[in-house]
């Protein structure tokens, strides 16, 4: 086992029931179940715990059983039998109705007879993997119905994860989250964005705080401009429905702001819940948002061929599943630092990355001539998980050559790293945990919602002025997104290197 150096700090889940609202949904079946399994075969499961599958869906356990195997079957490590068998002897399911009484009724006889048998004090975690729609009639009920413990009962805790899109607009995203807080506290709400429990993510943060020699250069002295891509190789996959109302500005900004907060917020104190979120709003905080005028300047958003045929899209659509911005932060380490930004479906690879970019030599033989960008800092988070280091160094040989050179760390190069939680693996233990660090507070879900309604309604009513563009499918994106960055005397770096 690889050795740990000075600080290691340990998440521990607390005994308790978890409850999937949507049980039968596509993102339950797709990560979540996964994940909950995934702990139960790592041994990251608290010491007592039972899960409650809730769906509308009438089904029988035994096939609800066969569901289950299947998801979880569909993991990159192949489960055993006797792993699936352990697993599923932890699993009910009910069938739901989300609107009646005595559902709930049900449901609390159901949960008291779980407690008792794994010994568990009205410990509940409730996950809502459902519309956003549904979040407040969901909590509302579990509220008038006694099933949400009050925060300050020390026998028992209640906690209510929920997913994005946190709303479809500043105006319904304030309005759910008032209604949420008719039933929940601040501090019974887990907003889960999956980008901010991702290994490399988090590793940024580390990086900085253990290593002086970068963080003492993460300024506007030293860089240039910041990239953020977030590009994925596949369409819509047949999530029309859900795309077509979001498009992909409201689908995406959320992981985009963890990135670039992650990347560009002052080190907090401690990496505990109330100092890091403290960082991170001053950081939100310090970003110029966008007016009408700017947004005609500084965003592009697009299209991809071939969308207007895709089932499920109106034919006259004008969704769009590509954006590329420019955003500025107003504070003493990155003023005059552009952060620029580029998202979008139907790429030409799947490629989620951060790349700090130095600037370029101000002394020396190199100031004359135009060598690009010789340093960059680039974290590389889906599909590998890598950090590299570009640099200038002399070429082998006789003559004095340079050439550009790479330092690259694979960040899972031992064992014991391979099988290390997932994104969502450790989003659910640090939410059974009761530690809030890695989701989202109230202020960033408005902050986000503040900064992208300026695009919405420029795009609304005044299209002219941005104009939905066309790109190929397979390419990088429109002309205009890389006329937006060649304007400014720069370059986007190629996704792939």
């Amino acid at each position: 086992m690889q050795d740990t150096i000075g600080f290691c700090q340990e998440t521990r889940p607390e005994s308790c029931g978890f409850i999937l609202f949507g049980a039968t949904g596509h993102l339950s079946s797709g990560k979540i179940i996964p994940a909950l399994f995934g702990l139960y075969k790592k041994k990251l499961t608290p010491k007592d715990f039972y899960f409650l599958f809730v769906a509308r869906t009438a089904i029988e356990l035994a096939d609800f059983e066969e569901r289950l195997t299947a998801a979880i079957s569909g993991t990159e490590s192949k489960p055993a039998l006797p792993e699936i068998k352990g697993f599923l002897e932890r699993v009910e399911y009910i069938r739901a109705d989300y609107g009646n009484d005595d559902f709930y009724r049900r449901l609390a006889r159901r949960l008291d007879e779980l407690d008792a048998k794994f010994n568990i004090r009205k410990k509940r975690l409730f996950y809502l993997a459902t519309p956003p729609s549904a979040f407040e009639p969901i909590t509302e009920k579990l509220k008038t119905s006694g099933l949400l413990v009050d925060p300050g009962n020390r026998t028992g805790w209640s906690r209510v994860i929920i997913e994005k899109p946190y709303g479809s607009s500043l105006e319904s995203a304030y309005s759910l989250d008032t209604g949420l807080k008719q039933a929940v506290s601040e501090g019974q709400i887990y907003r889960i964005d999956h980008f901010t429990g991702k290994e490399t993510v988090q590793n940024v943060l580390a990086l900085r705080a253990a290593n002086s020699v970068f963080d003492e250069t993460w300024n506007n002295g030293f860089i240039d401009h910041v990239q953020i891509t977030v590009f994925e190789e596949l369409g819509l996959e047949g999530r029309a429905g859900f795309f077509e109302h979001m498009g992909l500005a409201r689908d995406m900004m959320s992981h985009i702001f963890q990135l670039a907060a992650i990347t560009a917020m002052d080190l907090p104190a401690s990496f505990r819940d109330m100092d890091f979120k403290s960082e991170k709003k001053r950081f939100f905080e310090s970003i110029t948002g966008l007016d009408k005028e700017s947004v005609s300047r500084q965003v592009v958003r697009a299209q991809y061929e071939g969308y207007l045929k895709e089932p499920g899209v109106a034919a006259a659509s004008t969704t769009e599943t590509f954006l590329a911005f420019k955003f500025h932060v107003d504070n003493d380490r990155w003023r005059g630092v552009p952060f620029y930004v580029r998202a979008g479906k139907k790429m030409g690879a799947k490629k989620t990355k951060i790349d700090l970019i130095y600037k370029k030599p101000a002394h020396g033989i190199f100031k004359p001539m135009d060598i690009g960008y010789p340093n960059v800092f680039s974290f590389t988070i889906q599909p590998e998980e890598t950090m590299a280091f570009t640099l200038i160094a002399k070429h082998p040989g006789p003559k004095l050559c340079f050439t550009p050179r790479k330092m690259e760390l694979n960040y899972r190069v031992h064992q014991e790293e391979l099988s290390a939680p997932t994104e969502y693996e450790r989003l659910l233990i640090e939410a059974m945990a009761g530690d809030q660090t890695l989701f989202l507070s109230s202020f960033e879900m408005r902050f986000i919602w503040a900064f992208i309604s300026p695009m919405l309604e420029t795009w609304t009513w005044d299209s002219g002025s941005a104009p939905l563009l066309g790109y190929p499918g397979g390419s990088e994106g429109p002309a205009e997104a890389r006329a937006l960055i060649e304007k400014d005397g720069r370059k986007w770096l190629s996704p792939i290197l």
